[in-house]
């Protein structure tokens, strides 16, 4: 999902150590960051930022639920997206913009005043 391994590893220290076993390929190296919030004794939302070391940089954000399904609900307990980093910030804007436009024209529960 993350192109950061563009070219394969010189062969230093890629020899067969084993007669017939394969030799080691690497995967991907990257810096992340992760957090969540509790909604109650036992769900709460989870979320991982993910940034290749080398490659594209495009950031991986990975939101998952935990917890007991609502009934009826589907149940995706995991999301993915691929963000280039300079649009995380409008990404914000558009997750704000539709729950507060969905909440204006009725289609959400207005937000509980304190």
């Amino acid at each position: 999902m993350v192109a950061d391994n563009l070219q394969p590893p010189s062969g230093i220290g890629m020899r067969r150590n084993v007669a017939g076993s394969a030799a080691y390929e690497a995967g991907h190296s990257e810096r992340q960051v992760s957090g969540s919030v509790a909604v109650g004794p036992e769900c709460r939302w989870s979320a991982t930022l993910a940034v290749p070391m080398t490659g594209d940089q495009s950031v991986l954000l990975t939101l998952e639920r935990e917890g007991p399904t609502p009934e009826g609900a589907p149940t995706i307990a995991e999301v993915a997206l691929v963000v280039p980093p300079g649009e995380l910030d409008v990404v914000l804007t558009l997750l704000r913009g539709i729950v507060a436009h969905a909440r204006t024209d009725g289609v959400l529960a207005r937000k509980a005043t304190r």
